[in-house]
């Protein structure tokens, strides 16, 4: 996990206050305290789009601070049709279980 992040990155993080699973963000850039992210909304089967949240009647880009120590998994390749590929999914679901199992 050396390898450095970039902005437009995607990467995969474990953010303790949500339960989503698996959290996938796209950097926007890296900043003093860690990085800026833009979170993205998908499955893991499911395709990945860029998630917004509501302000007042408008919808935004749902955009996050996180600390490095939040990232899980570094440069990840979605597919052409924006999904993960199944050796990612099979990655990312044994991080998630090795992180609750040895957090809780």
């Amino acid at each position: 996990m050396s390898e450095t992040v970039e902005a437009m990155d995607v990467i995969a993080l474990c953010c303790p206050k949500y339960k989503d699973r698996p959290q996938i963000a796209r950097v926007i850039q890296k900043t003093s305290s860690g990085y800026s992210i833009h979170w993205m909304a998908g499955s893991y089967s499911g395709p990945w789009a860029e998630a917004k949240k509501r302000d007042g009647r408008k919808l935004v880009p749902w955009v996050d601070t996180i600390k490095e120590s939040d990232i899980i998994y570094k440069k990840i390749a979605l597919t052409s049709n924006h999904k993960l590929s199944n050796k990612v999914v099979q990655t990312l679901r044994s991080l998630y279980a090795a992180r609750e199992g040895g957090a809780s």
